[in-house]
């Protein structure tokens, strides 16, 4: 390993470089690779410390090391071409908000706000924002911020957000002419939504969301309520226990069908035989109140932090529970069959049923939903882990084989992503590590999902997709290609999920969010004294410590 000394002076223009090799190489070693690195420093840690460290710690440790130093070289590219003397705080919010996140709502950024408010005890507004701060508070200040300094960095998934949002804009535009299909009328509530509703939005697993359209619009989730509580109940069911009565196939019948696979299960849980199975598995022995409250604290807690509240409608509920004459009869028939024990109170599994399928969310917050299955079960604005990450593993491998009624087939062939549709015109996409989208127009296939949604998810893959047998895609390189050639898209490895079709996955290497030109100047110092003073092993421990971080 080369020696402190040996290390020649690296220019500010080759350290990014720098930076994305040695993590791509420390990548690719093992933690007995890292600790010979550290024998040959110069001042190495003590082995034993090194040997308690686990990635946390690793990644602290690194943030102490050489964060401080890089962060306010970096910080001195806010204050290129800027007054000598103060930073336009109205100006770096608006830059923020090209990057996808909501200062004003962003619970991450809650601390910064207050930093720069004029009242900060009170409730927070645009006016109550200083205009200017002096750029030594300002430093100060958003130097303990973790979120703003990855929007400076260009560390999250979609770093070219503003290129993201254009292409998604022109995409539900080009959708919106999709003007077939039928809004659902066996349940007379659902029959009220206008058919010319229609919305998208997205939200990375760092928190940055778009929406499009009637965003805002209260939809129910029906189906759509089915994967996500499925996770559920694998967590606190058992998952040996859920399967021992629903099964992991395609039905390949409508999802209303009163049938059950040849060994005499639902076929899967995101139909209704299968998932009324799974009401009457969960917490049986509780007070209604409670079962539903536990579901609905889970279904809040994806959301925390977005600004907006899950809702439940009573019309919506009500209507089921006057008109759902199917399930009512898939209850008895599971009953007959076994699958629902003797003591089993069916009018309360049914309840159950009918009050998680009216659950009411903005499409946004859908988004906001279905990006926590794709950050493995973790809320994507507080951290916290709802689901765990092996139901979410299982939960995106029937999402992408059954998630889409018995046209699931055909979507993985065409479109080959996890999702959910739902009677409502709502379906949820999840690009595992990288984003949640929700799609919401009423009008419906002959399958029972929604004709625009269905396109817009068509579009999306053609433009971002190298081809349908590729596995989940990171669509957001800024790469150029010929005219006319798709986008060559960066590809993933294992989530890590059980083998199948598709990868439901993180990405190969550290190196994932490319870079590209930021609309907010980030320019580096003239030399950089970190490079100068240290090894190339000593780095390698600290990109290694930030990979084992990252993974």
């Amino acid at each position: 390993m080369v020696a402190g000394d040996d290390v020649p002076s690296v220019q500010p223009e080759e350290l990014r470089k720098l930076s994305r090799n040695l993590v791509e190489q420390a990548a690719k070693e093992t933690l007995q690779e890292a600790k010979a690195i550290n024998d040959s420093l110069v001042d190495p840690l003590e082995p034993d410390v090194l040997e308690q460290w686990n990635p946390d710690q690793v990644y602290q440790r690194a943030l102490t090391w050489v964060g401080e130093e890089l962060q306010e070289q970096l910080l001195e590219g806010f204050f290129q071409g800027a007054t000598p003397d103060y930073v336009d705080i109205h100006q770096f919010i608006e830059y923020l908000r090209t990057r996808g996140l909501s200062p004003l709502i962003d619970p991450r950024l809650k601390d910064f706000i207050s930093a720069v408010s004029t009242k900060p005890d009170s409730r927070y507004s645009y006016s109550n924002i200083r205009q200017h701060i002096p750029h030594h508070e300002f430093k100060s200040i958003v130097l303990r911020n973790p979120t703003i300094l990855s929007a400076i960095k260009g560390e999250f998934v979609v770093e070219d957000f503003p290129d993201l949002v254009q292409a998604v804009d022109e995409i539900f535009e080009e959708s919106r002419s999709a003007s077939s299909g039928r809004v659902t009328t066996y349940i007379p509530s659902l029959a009220q939504y206008p058919a010319d509703k229609w919305a998208a939005s997205f939200c990375t697993t760092d928190g940055q969301v778009h929406v499009c359209g009637d965003a805002d619009d209260l939809v129910t989730l029906q189906s759509v309520t089915k994967p996500i509580f499925y996770g559920i109940c694998l967590d606190e069911v058992g998952e040996e226990r859920v399967h021992e009565k629903v099964g992991k196939e395609p039905s390949g019948h409508g999802f209303n069908k009163i049938t059950l696979a040849r060994d005499n299960k639902a076929h899967n849980p995101l139909i209704n035989t299968g998932s009324i199975t799974l009401a009457s598995l969960y917490l049986p022995d509780q007070p209604m109140s409670a079962r539903y409250k536990s579901v609905m604290s889970k279904y809040q807690a994806m959301v925390e932090g977005s600004g907006q509240m899950l809702h439940f409608n009573n019309t919506v509920y009500l209507s089921e529970l006057d008109n759902g004459h199917r399930n009512y009869a898939i209850g008895y028939y599971l009953k007959s069959k076994g699958c629902l024990k003797e003591k089993v109170n069916l009018k309360e599994t049914l309840e159950l049923y009918f009050q998680l399928c009216s659950i009411e969310t903005s499409v946004r917050n859908a988004s906001i939903m279905a990006a926590a299955l794709a950050n493995g079960g973790r809320n994507v604005f507080t951290g916290k882990q709802i689901i765990s990450e092996r139901s979410v593993q299982n939960m995106l491998s029937i999402m992408f084989s059954c998630g889409m009624y018995d046209y699931s087939g055909e979507w993985a062939f065409e479109v080959g992503i996890p999702a959910k549709s739902g009677v409502s015109g709502l379906i949820i996409v999840v690009i595992p590590d990288v984003m949640g989208l929700a799609l919401w127009s009423p009008p419906l296939d002959s399958y029972g999902n929604s004709v625009r949604g269905v396109q817009f998810a068509r579009e999306m893959v053609k433009r971002y997709s190298h081809g349908r047998n590729q596995n989940v895609l990171h669509p957001f390189s800024n790469r150029k290609l010929a005219e006319g050639e798709n986008r060559i898209l960066h590809t993933f490895q294992p989530f890590p999920v059980r083998q199948s079709m598709i990868d439901f996955s993180v990405p190969a290497t550290g190196t994932r969010r490319l870079h590209t030109s930021a609309a907010w100047p980030v320019q580096h110092a003239e030399t950089s004294s970190l490079v100068q003073r240290n090894n190339v092993g000593f780095l390698r421990v600290i990109a290694k410590g930030l990979r084992m971080f990252r993974r």
